[in-house]
C-alpha cells in the first residue's frame, strides 16, 4: 500500500475465492480515481502478478459482497458473530459485525436502554473504518472497512439478534465488556474509567474486601488496567508517558500498595474490557452485570487566560 498515493484509501482483502486482493476506494471523478490505481498497479506488477483489474462503483461492490452466500456452521447454524460499538462523528451509535463470512441481510437486533425501553432495528450493509491497531470507529480514522451495521440507542445495551423470528441472546457480561469497550475508544490522557461493586459506598473504617479495577488512559494509546481486592486510589502520577513501559506483561512487582492483583500496561482495549468485567465477574462472586458500578473521570484543567 506504500505505491498508492493515498494509502488510507486503500486496503487488502481477500476474493470470493480466497485469493489476495487490494481494495482502493476513492471520492471523485471515475477517471482520476481509475488513473490513481493504474499506476500503482504498474509499481506492483514489477514485483507480483496481476490478474484482473477492476473499477465499480463503492455501493455496487458493497451490494456483490452483502449478497455472497455464506458456507459452513454460521450458514447451516445462526449463531451471534462478534460485535461491537460504534459511535460516528454525528453521535450516531450503532452495533458493527465486520466478520463478512456471515451475512446480516434480514437480522435485527434488539436493545434495551435504562428506562428498560426495547428497540429493534435492522441489519444494512456499509462502511466504517479501522485504525492502525485494528480498532473500528466511525469517525474516518484509518481506512474504510466493509461491515454490518444496526443502529442503537446512545446507552442501550444491546441483547439478543432475531433471525427468521429465532432469538439469538447475547450474554450480558458479552455486552457490558462490549460497553466498556465503547467507552474506552479515543478518550484523553488521564481519563479514569472505575469498576467495582455496584453497592459499595467508601467507608474508611470498612476493612471488608471489595473487588475493584481501575483504568488511566496514558500517552501514545497505551492504557493501565490496574486489579485490586481492596479500593483503588486515583493515582498522582508525575506524568502520563508510556515510554519505556513493558506492554501486554502482567506486573506483580507492588509498585502501587493499594493494586494487589498485578497490573497491566497495554494498546488492547479490548483486551481491558474483557479482563476488567472478567475479573469482577470471577472474583466478587456477582450474578448479573446489575451487580457492577461504573465511575469515570476527566483530568481537571487549569483556567487559562485568554
Amino acid at each position: 500500500m506504500s505505491v498508492m498515493y493515498s494509502p488510507r484509501d486503500a486496503r487488502t482483502s481477500r476474493s470470493s475465492t480466497g485469493r489476495p486482493q487490494m481494495i482502493v476506494e476513492q471520492h471523485f471523478h471515475p477517471a482520476s480515481a481509475a488513473m490513481s490505481t493504474a499506476k500503482p498497479a504498474y509499481a506492483i506488477g514489477k514485483n507480483r502478478s496481476i490478474t484482473r483489474i477492476r473499477s465499480v462503483r463503492s455501493d455496487v461492490y458493497r451490494a456483490e459482497v452483502s449478497h455472497r452466500a455464506t458456507t459452513g456452521v454460521l450458514a447451516t447454524t445462526p449463531q451471534i458473530p462478534e460485535w461491537h460499538y460504534n459511535i460516528d462523528d454525528e453521535g450516531y451509535r450503532s452495533v458493527v459485525v465486520t466478520d463478512l463470512r456471515v451475512r446480516l441481510a434480514g437480522w435485527s437486533v434488539e436493545s434495551v436502554d435504562a428506562d428498560e425501553t426495547v428497540t429493534r432495528s435492522d441489519f444494512t450493509f456499509g462502511a466504517i473504518w479501522a485504525d492502525q491497531s485494528g480498532r473500528a470507529n466511525g469517525t474516518d480514522d484509518g481506512w474504510a472497512k466493509d461491515a454490518w451495521e444496526a443502529p442503537v440507542e446512545p446507552g442501550s445495551l444491546v441483547r439478543a439478534f432475531i433471525v427468521d423470528g429465532r432469538r439469538l441472546e447475547v450474554d450480558q457480561w458479552d455486552s457490558l465488556a462490549a460497553w466498556m469497550i465503547e467507552s474506552l475508544y479515543d478518550k484523553p490522557v488521564a481519563f479514569i474509567v472505575e469498576v467495582g461493586p455496584s453497592d459499595y459506598v467508601a467507608d474508611s473504617t470498612d476493612d471488608a474486601p471489595v473487588v475493584c479495577s481501575q483504568v488511566v488512559v496514558l500517552s501514545e494509546g497505551v492504557v493501565m488496567l490496574r486489579r485490586s481486592r481492596t479500593e483503588l486510589s486515583h493515582l498522582l502520577l508525575a506524568d502520563y508517558s508510556s515510554s519505556g513501559l513493558p506492554l501486554d506483561e502482567w506486573q506483580n512487582d507492588g509498585h502501587f500498595e493499594d493494586c494487589t492483583d498485578g497490573y497491566l500496561f497495554t494498546k488492547d482495549i479490548r483486551l481491558v474490557a474483557r479482563s476488567c468485567i472478567a475479573w469482577i465477574r470471577v472474583n466478587a462472586g456477582v450474578n448479573t452485570t446489575g451487580n457492577i458500578g461504573c465511575s469515570y473521570r476527566f483530568a481537571d484543567e487549569l483556567p487559562r487566560s485568554s
